[in-house]
């Protein structure tokens, strides 16, 4: 089978692995994109969590434009398309954007709180702040998620930033997929840290520094 962005495609299959393996995805859902050339994206499809459980080929992703139209692949668009869309296109900076359900992140998702920047990994940008709740898969959702990476338009440019999605997940970008990766663990490992904070003061008289 002639692909085009072969090598993109399996990198994008070594993501999606690390993605589940790592519990930053869950069978609810997840999906994440590459901007491969201008007007171009790579796109996982509809499904790739619930029914492949991320064990993906490099066939599975879809080519596909501004306008949505799958250029090549043959699966379903995920219902989440419009929003990668949105950020890719209009975000020269930007070269990838990743939507996930990770485990220490769920509990600051359902209960609609920022995950505060605990570690040095996180410096420089600040909380994860919180995207006002829409309904799922929804246009407004994906607008939602748009207008707050334009309102942090000056930070998102210059770094990898990440937001979170009231009761849905998360969703980071990055100017390539692996900085994208990487600032989705980083969230995870903050919210982590944040849930183990009385764990961690409860073994003695310590209080947690905040960072300057």
């Amino acid at each position: 089978m002639d692909l085009s962005f072969y090598d993109m495609r399996v990198e994008m299959c070594r993501v999606a692995k690390m993605m589940w393996d790592k519990r930053l995805t869950n069978a609810a859902g997840g999906n994440f994109s590459v901007k491969v050339a201008e007007n171009r994206i790579l796109l996982s499809p509809s499904m790739m969590s619930e029914e492949k459980h991320c064990n993906m080929k490099p066939e599975d992703f879809l080519l596909i434009d501004y306008d949505q139209n799958i250029l090549e692949g043959t699966g379903k668009l995920s219902r989440e398309t419009l929003m990668h869309v949105l950020i890719l296109k209009n975000f020269d900076e930007i070269g990838a954007v990743i939507h996930a359900h990770p485990f220490y992140c769920m509990p600051f998702v359902a209960f609609g709180h920022e995950i505060p920047n605990v570690t040095e990994a996180t410096m420089g940008r600040g909380k994860v702040g919180v995207i006002p709740w829409e309904q799922a898969y929804s246009k407004d959702l994906s607008i939602g998620v748009y207008n707050y990476w334009e309102e942090h338009r000056e930070l998102a440019v210059k770094k990898p930033i990440g937001a979170i999605m009231q009761y849905h997940g998360i969703v980071c970008s990055g100017d390539s997929i692996y900085k994208a990766y990487s600032m989705l663990e980083r969230i995870e490992c903050d919210a982590f840290c944040n849930l183990s904070r009385a764990a961690v003061e409860a073994v003695g008289d310590y209080t947690i520094p905040t960072l300057k």
